[in-house]
């Protein structure tokens, strides 16, 4: 039962809001939305189970931790967090919620639930795991912290899916913060539904992380600052070709493109968006497999970028159009910065236009600036390829250490 003591809740109060003032700057510290009482397992009753068969609800108990979780529990029912409940994570314990299983953990404004580790510490535990894709998969109103632990199917505060076992969830509302990875690690075709008014925040590397073809279900709505890499990042599947289509919309975050990324669906950009490709990386259209094009079609008030992460030259390799003869394939109010690196392929630019197995290519490239190559700007194979006739005038190229345009 909750003690009715005023006088003992402001004096543990006060005693955290000591402890609190001495951390350093470098600590994880709680924020001030979940008080400092919160911490105090005195009276936590310990969960040492591994599984959870039976639906099982978690009642807001003491007024410090009110549950100690021990291992990774495998979650086969329902469990329902009430608001207020504090749950308190060992070194490498978890929740992992199956096909069969699902998490409802709804706090409110100003009553959270909080999801923490007994030590303090960044990757101390392994996350939440949603594997399934029940309705009543839900984290609203919720504070998640210092997870990211190694996990078979990802590491982070919150992963959704891996594999074959896509998953759903939907998370609102809520703080996902100071976890040894990524905050939230999406496989492909899993789904964040309601993903609105979260606070993603001082997570070591990115705030979020998902497939590239899930992209297209990022909205504007959250607060993502202070990670350790401040990027949406997207992978692909190495170099397998990928058949659903690419889409990344105009959002407040950035996106980063890791990895190589073989498009044989359309690949479109949306005006005014940033993104950055990481390095050793690269784009292909994929003419030869698939059914490869790309659009990256800015206007004057709203142009594309697409550069490295660092400034300098030569930091990613290559968008190549491989035997793309998409008339749809265009590059239009765009700056594209920083690529060229050598990776051994017959690509020579930055953007570079070549025909495989007996293809052609197709591409107009306008009103774009194309700098910091470090091979040429704009590479084509000129006898199976089209492009348009401006393609050196209509566009600004500066600092291409091979050249700004080669046509062979």
């Amino acid at each position: 039962m909750k003690t009715n003591s005023i006088f003992s809740k402001l004096t543990v109060v006060a005693a955290g809001l000591m402890l609190f003032s001495s951390c350093s700057k470098n600590e994880d510290v709680t924020p001030n939305n979940i008080m400092a009482y919160r911490n105090e397992s005195s009276q936590s009753q310990a969960l040492d189970i591994s599984t959870i068969s039976t639906d099982m609800v978690l009642e807001d108990r003491v007024n410090g931790v009110d549950y100690t979780v021990s291992n990774n529990i495998q979650l086969n029912a329902g469990l329902t967090i009430k608001p207020g409940v504090t749950i308190m994570f060992k070194d490498g314990a978890g929740i992992q919620v199956n096909g069969e299983g699902y998490l409802t953990a709804i706090g409110t404004n100003g009553n959270l639930i909080l999801f923490t580790s007994e030590s303090g510490k960044r990757s101390a535990w392994k996350g939440i795991t949603v594997l399934g894709k029940s309705a009543r998969n839900v984290i609203s109103y919720c504070k998640i912290e210092h997870g990211g632990a190694a996990n078979s199917f990802g590491s982070g505060n919150i992963i959704v899916g891996s594999g074959t076992n896509t998953g759903e969830v939907e998370i609102s509302q809520s703080e996902i913060t100071a976890s040894g990875t990524d905050g939230v690690v999406i496989s492909e075709g899993s789904r964040v539904n309601g993903f609105t008014g979260n606070k993603i925040h001082t997570n070591s590397a990115h705030p979020v992380s998902m497939h590239i073809t899930d992209a297209v279900n990022m909205a504007d709505g959250n607060q993502m600052v202070n990670n350790g890499k401040e990027f949406i990042k997207v992978t692909g599947d190495g170099a397998a070709t990928i058949t659903k289509a690419i889409i990344l919309k105009k959002l407040n975050e950035s996106f980063l493109v890791s990895g190589t990324i073989v498009a044989g669906n359309k690949f479109s950009i949306a005006a005014g968006s940033r993104v950055y490709i990481d390095n050793g990386s690269e784009i292909i259209i994929d003419g030869t497999t698939g059914m490869g094009a790309f659009s990256a079609v800015g206007t004057a008030a709203n142009p594309i970028s697409i550069a490295a992460i660092y400034n300098g030259t030569g930091m990613w390799n290559t968008i190549r159009f491989r035997s793309s003869a998409s008339t749809e394939n265009k590059i239009e109010y765009c700056t594209i910065s920083g690529g060229g690196a050598s990776n051994g392929s017959s690509a020579e630019g930055m953007i570079s236009v070549v025909t495989e197995d007996d293809g052609s290519s197709n591409i107009t490239i306008r009103n774009s600036t194309i700098i910091n190559s470090a091979a040429i700007g704009i590479y084509i194979q000129g006898a199976h390829s089209e492009y348009n006739s401006d393609i050196i005038s209509g566009n600004v190229f500066s600092n291409n250490v091979k050249g700004n345009v080669h046509i062979e």
